[in-house]
């Protein structure tokens, strides 16, 4: 009975003393979305088209190499139809990803967060095959 009691009583105690959620703060969720090769993406007014990839130069898996690599892929940022700019966008960029490399207004920021997919030793990629992560934050 002792043993029922304290049981009880310790339940009791584990279930009554929870956390107060409205001290908890969420960041906002990162959202990334795939721009294929070839495609364009639209985000509210702007048009984002992956028209090529400069070059991979990336270690690939399998290979011990001196120098790590990069990719450079080139973006073209339409705005209501009308292209603003093309960007060269270099992974992994040596800087700290900089927010909105693709795009940066007071409410909307676009970055390259990575490129995809990753050279395998004795494997040839086609250029369809590739696609960039990007980080949309409002």
């Amino acid at each position: 009975m002792k043993y029922l009691l304290s049981v009880l009583v310790f339940f009791t105690m584990l279930f009554s003393f929870a956390q107060d959620s409205t001290t908890v703060k969420v960041k906002t969720p990162k959202i990334v979305s795939k721009l294929i090769y070839g495609k364009t993406i639209s985000i509210d007014d702007l048009e984002l088209k992956f028209i090529s990839l400069e070059s991979d130069s990336r270690c690939p898996t399998g290979v011990q190499c001196v120098w790590a690599g990069e990719a450079i892929a080139i973006v073209d940022v339409y705005k209501n139809g009308q292209k603003l700019e093309q960007k060269k966008i270099t992974f992994p960029n040596r800087k700290k990803i900089l927010t909105g490399n693709l795009f940066s207004s007071e409410t909307l920021n676009i970055s390259g967060l990575n490129i995809a997919p990753y050279p395998k030793h004795n494997i040839k990629i086609k250029p369809e095959d590739y696609y960039i992560q990007l980080d949309i934050r409002n």
